[in-house]
């Protein structure tokens, strides 16, 4: 294994306690990757996938969401935030750590709700982005049965969130404490195919873009992941099948034995 240094950051954001980032820098290494995680898991549950990226000698930046994972206060009727919050506070203070360690474009790496955001950052600032197992949620990129189960999710969470404030969503196996405005903003794509509630102006981004789908993810489809390529000028789509190897929701299992997706991302990345 290569010398690499870990040390701790710290980073702002409304009404939280200060969020800690875990930065690991290999000396003379030029590509550093940020990890945006899915919705309502911790940081610690890519601890397989970071090892494994350090292996390839790319740096890495992790953190976990305001309110998730080891970051206080945890998500309450009053503490809340949606995805302009995190693209305005939350990233741009990943992406400048990142710069502090290497003079390259740093690479976000998002799963789920992660590559929602990294697509949204890419928009408007110039940088790399890799999405895994995420995908444009409107309605016109589901088949009938996936159209009548985002309905239905949509329904229950917005019924929960009046009720709590915030959705309690380890009662339904979506997330954890989820904040208001973020699955307010997330069901709202639902109906439009779209995030002009969140970014005024969309653009073509110009920025390099892979996307990984893999075969049986209910949760993202190819057609949402092209969905959500299109927001890019020249996106690479990989389609993979793990489930030969990998029993399990086909969405989040890859973190178990990520090597072969670090070994995609390391041939992106280096390309």
């Amino acid at each position: 294994m290569m010398n690499k240094t870990y040390l701790q950051r710290h980073i702002t954001f409304p009404q939280s306690n200060p969020i800690l980032v875990d930065v690991y820098q290999i000396p003379q290494q030029q590509h550093t990757v940020i990890i945006l995680p899915a919705l309502g898991v911790a940081i610690q549950k890519y601890e397989k996938l970071i090892q494994h990226l350090l292996e390839q000698g790319l740096n890495v930046v992790a953190a976990d969401y305001p309110g998730c994972g080891r970051n206080t206060p945890q998500v309450s009727a009053t503490f809340d935030f949606g995805y302009a919050d995190l693209l305005g506070y939350f990233m741009p203070q990943l992406v400048q750590i990142a710069k502090e360690l290497s003079s390259q474009s740093p690479v976000l790496l998002g799963h789920s709700l992660g590559g929602h955001l990294a697509t949204l950052y890419a928009q408007h600032h110039w940088i790399k982005v890799i999405g895994i197992a995420t995908g444009n949620i409107g309605l016109t990129h589901w088949n009938m049965k996936g159209k009548i189960n985002i309905l239905k999710a949509a329904a229950i969470f917005n019924s929960m969130i009046l009720k709590d404030g915030y959705l309690a969503g380890h009662k339904v196996g979506f997330g954890q404490k989820e904040a208001k405005t973020l699955i307010r903003d997330w069901s709202k794509v639902i109906f439009t195919g779209n995030y002009r509630h969140i970014l005024a102006e969309e653009t073509l981004s110009e920025n390099e873009a892979l996307f990984i789908q893999f075969i049986g993810d209910d949760f993202a489809p190819m057609s949402s992941t092209l969905g959500l390529s299109h927001y890019f000028k020249n996106p690479h789509i990989l389609q993979l099948d793990l489930s030969q190897t990998l029993k399990g929701n086909q969405h989040s299992v890859w973190l178990k034995q990520p090597e072969e997706v670090v070994n995609i991302i390391k041939q992106f990345i280096s390309s």
